[in-house]
């Protein structure tokens, strides 16, 4: 009985709109969540919640309960990558090399090439500029990292590369 009322519609959609009602309460208003409420906008916790709306939307279609909280996450998010491209352009003027920045960049691009959605141009001009040096630092990820990159890069050769690679 208790599976089935699990995967009754009418219940989980009552669950998913209680969720959402939740995490509305708890975003602050820059579009980011913080780890406890008096804690400033963290990136990851952001980040992370963003990732399962949008998959969730992936899934279900786009719910009207996260649009709102997605949007604002995506401003969050994209103003918090603008600010580390920028940075990192800083060090490759001083001469410093630059290399894919990590996890967060690369869940970052994985969310924005799930949902789709239209980026402002410095936002979309900061994703360029990652998705550039994350396809030079393509062997030293792991095979997690592989995967999301195959699917943010969305190239049938790094595809096969993956598979190459889980055959082994």
């Amino acid at each position: 009985q208790r599976l089935a009322d699990f995967f009754d519609e009418n219940r989980m959609a009552q669950r998913l709109s209680s969720a959402a009602d939740k995490l509305k309460a708890l975003q602050r208003g820059d579009g980011s969540w913080s780890w406890w409420p008096e804690m400033p906008g963290s990136t990851y916790m952001t980040m992370s919640v963003a990732e399962m709306m949008v998959r969730q939307n992936a899934m279900l279609g786009t719910q009207a309960e996260t649009k709102q909280m997605l949007s604002g996450a995506f401003k969050f998010l994209g103003k918090e990558m603008v600010e580390m491209v920028k940075e990192m352009k800083k060090q490759e003027k001083k001469g410093y090399k630059q290399f894919f920045p990590g996890n967060t960049a690369l869940e970052w691009l994985y969310i924005c090439k799930l949902d789709g959605r239209q980026l402002p141009a410095n936002v979309k001009e900061a994703n360029d500029y990652l998705i550039k040096l994350l396809k030079k630092e393509t062997k030293n990820q792991t095979i997690y990292q592989k995967a999301v990159s195959a699917i943010i890069l969305d190239s049938p050769l790094y595809i096969k590369s993956l598979k190459e690679y889980t055959n082994r």
